[in-house]
């Protein structure tokens, strides 16, 4: 570490080295984003009146056309917390699982529910994957779907009392734990078989992918030790149901602290893994693998703007690669839902509004934020659907026709 001379005292300085993945002219346009919402929240909803000339579009990102469709709504009586959504399609039917919590976030009795819908936007009833007694002390988080030959799997972190009621101010609390992952299977969406404890210590919220070699892939995190990155690998597909190998990404020498990682290949073969970095840096962190995910780079924090929540990476059916997520560094502000797109995957050089507006939670609950939360995404055809958690209540989906976004 350099000491530099100030006051004529010696003060520790450290130089970081950032990853620049967002192209010059998308990082203006992105500091432009975040200084219009920054004069906003300050109390300025008209913008001239904090400035007398601001151009039409100023400070704003194009809307991707969508359509949208609530998949379960929370209500005081049942089930006010709904988060930690997946989306996959299984057979001819897209599929949903999510975390039900009573009224507050990871606290006892939280389960596990899904549904289902042949077209994305009318969905049937919700289903009970896994009841969470709450004399049982335990917490289930939904942590993933994935569909392959015939089955769809979803994966379960099980955990006990969270203990948040006593625990240091904060966005998690995982003290003493031993979180496990569970993963259900099934062929016919009614009939579950289960799998206990396939892998331990590991807490995730992305289900596994299928890499260019014919692997499935996810990435979680072990909050118990060093705050690793956990990368789970299946062989194939038959595999899915079992233990997965466990690569742990090495930890960052520039502090940064990786959590719910999320993934696209690039042609080249490259796996672009990026981190939400729990150090509050409000950026992206990064690491890629050249062989298939069994060693990986040093992780490094990127430009890519984060408010800090979780991301989804992934790659369009024509190529393209995209990031959709609270793309902008206004910490815990997630009332905007965007998502980035790159032609190579190196370099992000667009970006499009995909969900926006005031919205505020009906139910007070801990740990329920306003706004539009944790993207899972699917692509069909030319279709991009995102599910995404409103106020940690409600549960939606949005299709985006991306052959219309360029």
């Amino acid at each position: 570490m350099a000491q530099v001379t100030a006051c004529a005292k010696q003060v520790p300085a450290k130089t970081d080295r950032v990853l620049n993945v967002v192209d010059p002219g998308l990082v203006a346009k992105m500091q432009e984003f975040r200084l219009r919402l920054s004069v906003i929240n300050g109390g300025y909803p008209v913008l001239n009146d904090w400035h007398p000339v601001v151009p039409e579009g100023w400070g704003e990102f194009p809307q991707v056309p969508v359509r949208k469709t609530t998949v379960y709504k929370g209500n005081e009586a049942s089930w006010a917390y709904s988060h930690h959504q997946t989306i996959t399609k299984f057979g001819d039917k897209y599929v949903l699982s999510w975390s039900n919590g009573f009224l507050h976030e990871d606290y006892v009795g939280q389960e596990v529910h899904y549904a289902w819908s042949s077209d994305g936007m009318e969905w049937s009833e919700p289903r009970v994957l896994v009841h969470t007694p709450v004399e049982s002390r335990l917490v289930r988080n939904n942590a993933g779907l994935c569909s392959a030959d015939g089955r769809l799997y979803c994966y379960v972190c099980v955990a006990k009392d969270f203990g948040r009621d006593v625990a240091e101010p904060g966005m998690c609390s995982l003290v003493d734990q031993h979180i496990h992952l569970d993963v259900y299977s099934t062929e016919d969406l009614i009939q579950w078989q289960h799998e206990e404890n396939i892998c331990d210590s590991v807490y995730l919220f992305e289900g596994p992918r299928k890499t260019m070699d014919g692997k499935y892939m996810c990435c979680g995190f072990n909050y118990f030790g060093d705050h690793q990155a956990m990368v789970l690998g299946w062989d194939d597909a038959s595999a899915l149901g079992g233990p997965p190998h466990v690569t742990y990404i090495d930890p960052s020498e520039q502090g940064v602290l990786p959590e719910q990682g999320t993934w696209y290949q690039t042609d080249d073969g490259r796996i672009w893994m990026y981190q939400r970095d729990s150090s509050e840096s409000c950026r992206l962190g990064l690491t890629w693998s050249d062989d298939g995910g069994r060693t990986w780079s040093e992780l490094l924090r990127t430009d890519f703007p984060n408010s800090y929540s979780r991301a989804f990476a992934g790659r369009l059916n024509d190529g393209r690669c995209y990031i959709v997520g609270n793309n902008y560094d206004i910490m815990l502000d997630r009332m905007h839902l965007l998502v980035a797109l790159s032609d190579d995957g190196y370099c992000f050089d667009r970006q499009y509004l995909l969900v926006e507006g005031d919205t505020t939670r009906r139910i007070n609950g801990r740990h329920k934020e306003n706004g539009y939360h944790y993207p899972n995404c699917i692509t069909d055809g030319d279709k991009l659907l995102v599910t995404y958690s409103v106020n940690k209540e409600d549960i939606e989906v949005l299709e985006a026709d991306m052959s219309k976004v360029k």
